[in-house]
């Protein structure tokens, strides 16, 4: 009797779903690791796709705003069974990591921050070493470190989120007018194209933004909420890089903005520091700030466990909409030139944007003249270490972060 289809393709599906579990619990190490355990578990172990098409998905995530490596496994599951599995995939993928920063953003308030205070020393750190890799994998050419100096000193002069979009648009635009990719003319027109998802992404921005404007006066305590959607969607929509950069976002948004100021520098490393000891995607930093966030609005532990549900999806939402819309045209899309040559100083900004967060977390530690004291020389002590580890061992990054806090611990 001839096997039935569809029971082969649920369960097929099935254990897609159980290695997306898998992989959630065990995928530290940032978006490079991600890529890693995908290549092994689908390519390698369950042979769902080749080398060669996990490469080119991963390469269309790099050039849509987003979190490139969830965008990619909800790329392998919207070809392995549509756009079903994707959305369960995403929910699966994400689950773990989302668990575990709400629960750190509600701990903080029965635990003594005392305790994390060199979490900051080493949150530079990984930082650093960040901005480092990612400026090696820029272009090497005039143009791009021109790109990368302006992201930078544009970002730390006109310290405000209005800052990004503009800096974006002038990435792309000196790079597809004077960039050095080959340009191949391609006057096809797409076809097929579902307009459906775009359109959802761009509508629910603007609904967030307006509604968010029109009850600020009248009902804040509604209006604060929708905001910070408005907040954290918006820079889900244009954040190129990953997680790296939208923490350079985060970071003027949410903790250099006076007009907002949602959480202290100390709250803002003390998650991101958390986060490298955490699986699954980077961009759960996001859950833990609006967490956060609505502590200092003066919301209690509901309010709180409602913001970590609103970074959650404000963050996700808009990346996971772009590819619903994207992949199915990937094929026509990958032959445009003009899509690689601005992706080229998108990144080579997004490179600036992070040095500039670089410069932010730096500039407590020498405007207060906190190294003149012991916890001072320690923190000094802490981040050159955190630089000489990540560059030289393969330390895993939970081993730094539980040492970092016990040594916290000891010296309250």
């Amino acid at each position: 009797m001839e096997p039935n289809k569809y029971s082969i393709s649920t369960r097929k599906n099935f254990l897609f779903l159980k290695e997306i579990l898998s992989i959630s619990f065990t995928s530290f190490g940032g978006p490079e690791m991600h890529l890693a355990l995908f290549q092994k578990k689908f390519v390698e172990e369950r042979a769902y796709l080749t080398t060669k098409e996990l490469l080119e998905l991963n390469s269309l995530c790099q050039i849509l705003p987003g979190p490139s490596s969830t965008q990619t496994l909800i790329s392998i599951a919207f070809k392995m069974g549509g756009p079903s599995l994707a959305f369960i995939s995403l929910l699966i993928w994400i689950l773990p990591a989302t668990v575990i920063m709400t629960l750190f953003a509600i701990s903080i308030n029965f635990i003594n921050l005392e305790y994390f205070r060199f979490i900051g020393p080493m949150a530079v750190g990984f930082i650093i070493m960040a901005a480092l890799k990612m400026s090696k994998t820029i272009p090497r050419n005039l143009l791009n470190y021109f790109l990368l100096f302006v992201g930078a000193i544009v970002s730390i002069i006109f310290h405000t989120p209005y800052a990004f979009p503009a800096l974006l648009i002038f990435g792309a635009f000196m790079n597809v007018n004077y960039g050095t990719r080959d340009f191949i003319p391609n006057d096809k027109p797409l076809v097929n194209i579902k307009w459906a998802n775009l359109t959802l992404m761009i509508l629910i921005l603007v609904f967030a933004a307006l509604l968010g404007a029109i009850t600020k006066s009248n009902f804040p305590k509604f209006s604060e909420p929708v905001l910070l959607f408005e907040n954290t969607y918006r820079m889900g929509t244009m954040v190129f890089g990953g997680g790296n950069v939208l923490y350079s976002m985060i970071l003027t948004e949410f903790v250099e903005f006076k007009q907002k100021q949602y959480l202290t520098l100390q709250e803002f490393t003390t998650g991101l520091g958390i986060l490298q000891a955490i699986p699954g995607p980077t961009f759960t930093i996001s859950t833990y700030v609006n967490g956060i966030a609505m502590k200092k609005l003066g919301y209690g532990i509901n309010g709180q466990l409602l913001g970590c549900g609103i970074g959650t999806i404000a963050i996700f939402l808009p990346g996971t909409l772009l590819i619903f819309f994207v992949y199915p045209i990937w094929n026509q899309v990958k032959k445009y030139p003009i899509v690689y040559r601005s992706l080229d100083g998108i990144i080579a900004i997004s490179v600036g944007l992070l040095w500039s967060a670089v410069y932010f977390m730096i500039k407590p530690y020498y405007n207060n003249k906190i190294l003149f004291n012991w916890d001072g020389w320690l923190s000094l002590l802490i981040f050159a270490l955190t630089i000489i580890l990540l560059k030289h061992k393969k330390i895993p990054a939970i081993f730094l972060v539980i040492c970092v806090i016990l040594i916290g611990y000891l010296t309250a």
